[in-house]
This record gives C-alpha cells, sequence and structure tokens, in this order.
C-alpha cells in the first residue's frame, strides 16, 4: 500500500535511478537496457526525464555520461538519501490519486463536480480516481460519500489511522503535510535527543492529529478496555496534549493515542529501561487480555527452551503487548505499509535451512490459536508471524565463535591477537586452547588445516593493517554465517 500512489512508470524511473546510484561502476546505456528489459528509445527517454526531474528538485543535480557511463552529481549539501526522497514525493503529488485524496481530507464537498472544479480535473477523471481510492479506503474500514456532511466516512479512529499511514508513507525527509492549522501555539513536550527521522515522524503524526482535532472537529473515543490499556502504555514518557474547546476525556484519550502511535512509527523512542517500565505497567492491570498476553509468552518461552531472564521476558512481553493492542482494539491492516515479510527464498539463496525454524513456528502458532483465538484468529498473520520470528531471535543466546590462535614469530603475539578481536566481536566469539576443537583457526604457521574441523586463516605479519583488515573481514563472514541467523542454527525448535 505505501506505493498506492505511485505509477508503474514512476515506481521504473525510481528504480532506474537507484540503480544509476548503487551500481558498483557506473553503468553504460546497453547495461541499462539490459538491467530493466528497455528498448534503446524508451531507456534514453526515461533517462532525460530523470534529468529534468532531478532539475526540477535542484538545478545543480546533473545526471551525466562519460564514456557512455551514467552517473549523478550532487552540489554541495545534497545527497542520493535526500534526493531519492524528494523525487518519490514529486512522482506522488503528481498523481490524481493523491490530490483527490488530499483534497477530501481538507475539505467537505458536495459533488463530485465541486471537487472537479477545486482540483482543476474533470468530472470523468475524479470519478476514475475515486474508484481505487475507495478500494484503497477500505482496508481502513473508511469509505468515500457525496451525500452526507463529510466526504470521509468511518470510525473516527480508523480514520486517523487511514491519515496517520498514507500521509507517513507520502511525507518523507523535510516535507511535512500543508494542514492549515494553528498548532504551533500549542505545545507537545517530548524527549529530546531525538534523530531527525524521529522528530520528522512525530511532527508528521502531530500535524495529522492537530488537523483532525483543530480543523475537522474529529475526536477519537477509546473504548473503556482500549483506555485503560493506552494509558498504561502512556504513563512513561507521557504525552499530554492540552488544547481549548475540548473535554478531559477527550484530550485524555487523544493524548493516550497519541503515545500508543507514536511508539508504533518511532522506533526507540522509549529505551530499554523504559519499556520494561510500560511492560510492568500493562501487566499490573491484571486483565484478561493481559493475563492471555502474559501466558501465551511464557507458553512461547517453553515451548521454545528460552531462558526466561526477567529483561527479555519484559521487553518481549512490550513487543508482543503493543502488537496484539492493535490487532485486538484498531484491527486495520497496515502490514502493506511495513515489513512484515519473511521470504524463504531468501535463506535458500544464501544455503541456510531455515525450514524447521518455519515449519515450528507455524506450529506454535497454530497450536495457540485453539487456546487463544481472540489473540491469534487475524487476517494480518504476517504480522504476528514476523513478530514472533523476532522473538525467537531475540530470546536466543549466540554460541559464540570458537577460535584457536598459534603465532609461532613471537611469544605475545598470540595474545595481542586474542585481545583485538575479542575488542571487536565482544561476546559473538570465544577463545580455546583446544585447536581440534575450533570452528575458526588464526595462524601464521601451516597447522595441517585439512585434518581439522575449523576453518584456517594464515595471518602473516601483525604489524601489518592489510593483514589485520583481512582477518576482520574474514572473521565476519564466519561469524555472520555461523551465528548471525542463530534462530536457524540452534536446537530449540519445538518437535
Amino acid at each position: 500500500m505505501k506505493d498506492f500512489f505511485l505509477s508503474s512508470k514512476a515506481i521504473a524511473l525510481l528504480q532506474l535511478f537507484k540503480y544509476i546510484e548503487n551500481a558498483e561502476t557506473s553503468p553504460t546505456l546497453k547495461e541499462i537496457m539490459l538491467q530493466f528489459l528497455l528498448t534503446k528509445i524508451t531507456a534514453i527517454r526515461y533517462l532525460k526525464e530523470i534529468q529534468q526531474d532531478l532539475t526540477e528538485l535542484d538545478p545543480k543535480i546533473k545526471l551525466i555520461t562519460s564514456d557512455n557511463q551514467y552517473s549523478v552529481v550532487y552540489p554541495a549539501g545534497r545527497s542520493f538519501s535526500a534526493t531519492i526522497f524528494r523525487l518519490r514525493f514529486t512522482y506522488i503529488v503528481r498523481t490524481t490519486k493523491f490530490q483527490v485524496m488530499d483534497a477530501l481530507f481538507k475539505n467537505n464537498f458536495s459533488s463530485i463536480q465541486a471537487l472537479a472544479e477545486a482540483t482543476n480535473l474533470s468530472p470523468s477523471t475524479i470519478q476514475n480516481t475515486i474508484k481505487p481510492l475507495k478500494h484503497y479506503f477500505k482496508n481502513f474500514n473508511v469509505s468515500i460519500s457525496f451525500r452526507s456532511s463529510q466526504n470521509i466516512i468511518g470510525e473516527p479512529l480508523h480514520i486517523r489511522i487511514l491519515m496517520v499511514y498514507t500521509y507517513n508513507a507520502i511525507y518523507r525527509g523535510k516535507v511535512l503535510p500543508d494542514f492549515v492549522t494553528n498548532q504551533s501555539q500549542y505545545s507537545l513536550i517530548v524527549k529530546d535527543h531525538l534523530s531527525f527521522s524521529q522528530r520528522h515522524q512525530l511532527k508528521l503524526l502531530k500535524t495529522v492529529t492537530y488537523f483532525d482535532l483543530i480543523q475537522k472537529k474529529n475526536t477519537v473515543t477509546l473504548t473503556p478496555k482500549l483506555r485503560q490499556l493506552l494509558t498504561a502504555v502512556n504513563d512513561t514518557n507521557p504525552i499530554v496534549i492540552e488544547l481549548p474547546g475540548f473535554s478531559e476525556q477527550v484530550l485524555q484519550d487523544e493524548s493516550a493515542l497519541f503515545g500508543f502511535l507514536l511508539r508504533l512509527l518511532i522506533a526507540n523512542y522509549d529505551t530499554s529501561a523504559e519499556k520494561i517500565a510500560i511492560a510492568k505497567a500493562v501487566l499490573a492491570l491484571d486483565t484478561a487480555f493481559t493475563n492471555d498476553v502474559q501466558q501465551l509468552l511464557q507458553h512461547f518461552f517453553v515451548a521454545f527452551k528460552l531462558e526466561q531472564n526477567e529483561t527479555h521476558f519484559l521487553e518481549s512481553f512490550y513487543y508482543l503487548v503493543m502488537t496484539l493492542i492493535y490487532l485486538e482494539f484498531v484491527s486495520v491492516d497496515v502490514t502493506g505499509f511495513l515489513e512484515f515479510s519473511i521470504s524463504m527464498s531468501a535463506f535458500k539463496e544464501e544455503n541456510i535451512n531455515a525450514d524447521p525454524v518455519f515449519k515450528s513456528l507455524k506450529s506454535f502458532l497454530s497450536g495457540e490459536a485453539k487456546t487463544y483465538p481472540k489473540l491469534l484468529d487475524s487476517t494480518m498473520g504476517n504480522m504476528l508471524y514476523s513478530l514472533f520470528f523476532f522473538l525467537l531471535d531475540y530470546n536466543v543466546q549466540i554460541k559464540p565463535l570458537k577460535i584457536n590462535v598459534q603465532y609461532t614469530k613471537n611469544f605475545y603475539a598470540a595474545n595481542m591477537i586474542s585481545e583485538s578481536l575479542q575488542n571487536v566481536f565482544g561476546s559473538a566469539i570465544t577463545f580455546t586452547d583446544r585447536i581440534d576443537q575450533a570452528d575458526f583457526i588464526v595462524s601464521d604457521s601451516y597447522e595441517n588445516a585439512e585434518a581439522l574441523q575449523g576453518d584456517f586463516f594464515l595471518f602473516n605479519n601483525i604489524f601489518n593493517p592489510h593483514d589485520w583488515s583481512t582477518l576482520l573481514s574474514t572473521l565476519l563472514q564466519q561469524v555472520y554465517s555461523k551465528t548471525f541467523y542463530k534462530t536457524v542454527h540452534h536446537d530449540c525448535v519445538t518437535k
């Protein structure tokens, strides 16, 4: 859904721009044609359009050719990361789907004709655009109508979710929706030291919320159960919305909802200790819902033989209960905006046998759904499946890579190598004096490697920076392939 407002051509142009930027060597026209299966005329036309679009963003951004190779040159203060977001935004706001949707959110129209006049589009274009928009809105349990006082019809909570996730997917970088509100005079106290992207998502959430409240007069009323849960979540790093003209209960509900959505949208707004505090506050409610979530998580830890230390269990509870609150009480499918897809093919490409883990997770969730049908009977199965994959990975301890170090040229080098590697890789590695039990052997001599189980690395000179760089990169690959995807290398899958 995040690409709903992009045409197939715009997606192709963005992919072509990324390809030029990320290619190891600047690609030729022929390579571009082969990569995207384009004719020569179409490839040249696409490249010209990209250059024109870049010039509109900044005349100093140049798509240049040298020896028939294409590359992009940026002026000082410009970069690919900023440019790709601006370019994507440009393609979106050009579409009639965005223009019509934006107009419908900002104003109310008595007819398609009135909307056509406001957007400078023909009534037939509006009608053809409304059809896919209605289908898009249906994902949020929201509809479009010209027969009532409001064009956007649905539960206020669902409309808010629609606006938040849609505009969040469109507005990246520095740009924010141009909603007309007087929100700037109402401060909102949040944590300090947020990153640029965190601040931007916060501003967007505030912009949408305040527009909905101040301009549209749309308020969200939480059910008693949801209010109790979100209030507990909002007790840590509380968000307090203060606006005149609204009741205390409305502002409490809006503050609690804002705090909940903020945590779903902004990664690591809370520290680990604060997530644990939220988990404890929610557990203290001692409701049927929270107790079920706790028991489900305990069953998960037992089924997969996970160590139930308090810190990991409470942090796991935080992630699980936040997800299940959304699925149980909001229940709008936003998986199309987020990364909730685990592809088995990606593991197979790396020759990693993930089948036992995936099958075990599916078996666990299917079995628990019989005990907790309300918690796990969701159309958004990908979100749950992805979450439990994360929880399994998060709670399984890495089995450190066993390393044996041998060095013959002086008596202190072996210790220096061990200490240096430990400083870099920490708990991901350990050292053994038994060369026959090592996963990885570092030596400046011949160790009859063919007869040993561990992989062998010939380390010639401890005073050569290149040798150190090669050792570190080789060891990193060893750690990645043998312990990084730890959920597919352990023996805790259920039988």
